[in-house]
């Protein structure tokens, strides 16, 4: 029977179900990452049709490090939407389920690792302490095994709208115009919204654009920074053009002018 990896098309998007394999040993994690990319990533990869999840973490676990290895119990499902990178998906809005196994490490435990990613970058791996300030994915391992809980742990992350995203703004206050309640206050820069992302207050996610000198209905760009208002209950986003930088200080005075009503943090 052909191996299918359980990655399949759903809408514009893709459904992707993953094993990842939890090895602990001498404070540190073991982590896979690859001579194209500048992050690390978990032992593991997709369920192939036909397996169960402990089987395909026991399977990558070989393929990766050489080492048969036993699954010790599940800690941690993981929920996650993020947009795809890879050769041949690039751009695809990506809804992951990933099962991720704490595993019976053996004291005399060594790897050798001379597999590949499914692109054809050569992979390697690594030990990583908890203080590492390598990106991570997940980047939930950093905190959450440094004290491992006996308990399965259901965590939920969007990755799809973080700093350095393409988001598309739809523009209802644009550069001039007043506010609708405080018509003291003018708009210097275009102002909007991002439709589909919902905020904390429960409204879609407002958003400044910044770089763009007249008035605009609509603008695709960069998520460049969050205004984090610490007295408020929501955030505010910054969208720039591509190659276009923003110190903290010329984001603070671009805002200033409906910013300087909350106790703002920026976070870029």
């Amino acid at each position: 029977m052909p191996d299918y990896d359980m990655c399949v098309p759903c809408g514009p998007g893709l459904i992707n179900i993953r094993a990842g394999a939890i090895i602990l040993k001498d404070g540190c994690f073991l982590m896979a990452g690859n001579d194209k990319e500048d992050y690390l990533y978990s032992v593991g990869g997709r369920i192939r049709f036909g397996e169960t999840a402990e089987e395909a973490v026991i399977r990558e676990v070989l393929e990766e490090t050489g080492a048969l290895m036993e699954v010790d119990r599940l800690g941690f499902i993981h929920e996650n939407y993020f947009i795809a990178a890879e050769p041949g998906r690039e751009g695809k809005t990506v809804y992951e389920t990933a099962y991720y196994f704490y595993m019976k490490v053996p004291e005399d435990f060594t790897y050798t690792c001379e597999s590949v990613s499914e692109y054809g970058a050569k992979e390697y791996l690594q030990w990583v302490p908890f203080d590492t300030e390598v990106t991570l994915y997940p980047a939930f391992f950093k905190t959450e095994l440094r004290d491992p809980s006996h308990t399965v742990k259901h965590i939920v992350t969007d990755d799809r709208y973080r700093i350095g995203s393409e988001v598309t703004v739809t523009v209802d206050r644009p550069l001039g115009s007043r506010h609708p309640q405080y018509p003291d206050t003018v708009y210097s820069v275009n102002y909007g919204y991002v439709k589909g992302v919902m905020a904390p207050d429960g409204e879609e996610q407002d958003a400044y654009i910044l770089g763009i000198d007249e008035p605009v209905e609509t603008f695709t760009g960069i998520l460049t920074a969050v205004l984090h208002r610490t007295d408020d209950a929501e955030d505010k986003w910054v969208v720039t053009p591509y190659g276009m930088l923003f110190s903290k200080e010329d984001i603070r005075r671009l805002t200033e002018f409906q910013e300087k009503y909350f106790k703002t943090e920026i976070i870029l």
